[in-house]
């Protein structure tokens, strides 16, 4: 994963979702097993990623056993692929690791199932979370218990070709800008490029980046806080596409060939193929640098610029840290979790390869030895937690996403792209977009 979350990522993290509710009574009966620790002196820990979060995880470690020399820890790493089905079968047969690298979008699921261990009676003690916000730790709280310490701030911002507007003569727009403000930025692309180049990728099918914050602009959530239904009127739903009708049609937006092709391939974004400058799928850069060679930076989501508009941004916490319920070294794995919250040498080994820093110290301590591209990410990723933390109108947190949740999502992209192809009005595709979440939730 990269700092942000993106559609790809999304997918990814559902798949995962949907094997954690299939396996729903095997992790009830099994979550009072004996666990890793009772078979093994070793603490066992375990994390998904790329190879560079690996070697920095690996060099982390290294440090900590050396100041814990009591503490041996037995690694086990992987790509995020399969990450969950193994620890599910871990589960179920008594040896779930000690430690690992939870998914923001899975920790309540795990948590209600008794999985997860609560650190709550860690904090403050030998579990140091100063720095780390309310809102941050929010993703790793579950009915009211910590089951998860944050690894970094993850936001929804829009990837820039800030070198390819300047070769048009145009300027990176002010953070605090509008979807107004996008729309002219966008359209004076096309006008400026001379029509070979479109301004913003077509959002009117995604989720987090795009429509989930134009939903809670207007006070409403994706879903609902049971996760039995959506939690957006049929009216926003309506707007948005209208919005994204009105961009494709003025040329700020590419036609829908070319958003279908980019579908769950980054390599065809249209940011990445020269077909515009802005892109809401944050995956074209991360900490596994970027898929680009264009001069990139970052802006956060647009506001609503309507009377009453709340903050609709919001701050998650990346990866999380969590302990099994069952494992018997629970006390040495919050060690550890301390150990990449607070200490330096672990700070400075992780970089940005879990998110951008969760607190304002983690984030100084990096800065200088960053690229220009991650310092104006983790500039903005500063900007957008800071402004949300501020917020007197900001809504809570979105729920954790429920069951079916991966068919919704691709219910909005296809339901966008058959409006954009003309195969069904936006009235019609309303009704059918409805009917058929109503169906996969259940409600």
């Amino acid at each position: 994963m990269g700092h942000q979350i993106s559609r790809r990522t999304l997918f990814r993290t559902a798949s995962g979702l949907a094997v954690a509710g299939a396996l729903g009574s095997s992790l009830s009966a099994c979550a009072g097993g004996t666990g890793a620790g009772s078979t093994s002196s070793d603490l066992t820990m375990t994390w998904w990623g790329s190879d560079d979060r690996h070697n920095a995880y690996k060099k982390a470690l290294a440090t900590f056993q050396k100041q814990n020399s009591k503490i041996k820890i037995r690694e086990t790493y992987q790509g995020y692929d399969g990450y969950f089905d193994k620890f599910n079968t871990n589960i179920a047969g008594g040896s779930a690791p000690d430690l690992l690298q939870m998914d923001t979008a899975l920790v309540a699921q795990y948590a209600r199932k008794g999985v997860l261990a609560p650190l709550d009676s860690y904090v403050g003690k030998s579990l140091d979370l100063t720095g780390f916000s309310k809102t941050l730790l929010a993703a790793g709280t579950v009915d009211g218990k910590l089951y998860g310490v944050p690894s970094g701030i993850g936001v929804n911002q829009l990837t820039v070709n800030r070198s390819g507007l300047e070769n048009l003569g145009l300027k990176l727009p002010d953070r605090e800008w509008t979807w107004a403000d996008l729309k002219e930025v966008a359209q004076d692309v096309h006008k400026k490029s001379g029509g070979k180049i479109y301004g913003v990728d077509d959002g009117g099918g995604s989720t987090l980046q795009c429509f989930e914050i134009f939903a809670r602009e207007k006070g409403q959530q994706f879903f609902s806080d049971d996760g039995k239904k959506l939690g957006f009127t049929s009216d926003t739903l309506q707007e948005w596409w209208e919005y994204w009708a009105e961009m494709r049609k003025t040329n700020a937006s590419p036609p829908p060939a070319i958003t279908s092709a980019a579908h769950n391939d980054l390599t065809k974004n249209a940011v990445v193929i020269g077909k515009a400058l802005f892109t809401f799928d944050s995956g074209v850069y991360g900490a596994g640098g970027s898929i680009t060679d264009a001069q990139l930076d970052f802006l956060p989501t647009p506001q609503g610029d309507f009377s009453g508009a709340r903050e609709g941004n919001f701050v998650n916490g990346g990866v999380l840290l969590s302990a099994t319920k069952a494992s018997k070294k629970v006390a040495d794995s919050v060690k550890i979790m301390n150990f990449f919250a607070q200490d330096d040498t672990a700070i400075k080994d992780m970089q940005l390869f879990r998110g951008i820093p969760p607190t304002e110290k983690a984030r100084n301590l990096i800065a200088s030895g960053l690229t220009e591209t991650d310092k104006l990410n983790m500039e903005n990723a500063d900007y957008i937690s800071q402004r949300v933390s501020k917020a007197s109108n900001a809504l809570p947190a979105p729920v954790p996403p429920p069951q079916g949740a991966d068919q919704i999502w691709d219910l909005l992209f296809q339901s966008n792209l058959a409006v954009a192809f003309g195969k069904k009005s936006i009235k019609a595709q309303l009704g059918e977009f409805f009917d058929q979440a109503a169906g996969i939730l259940g409600g």
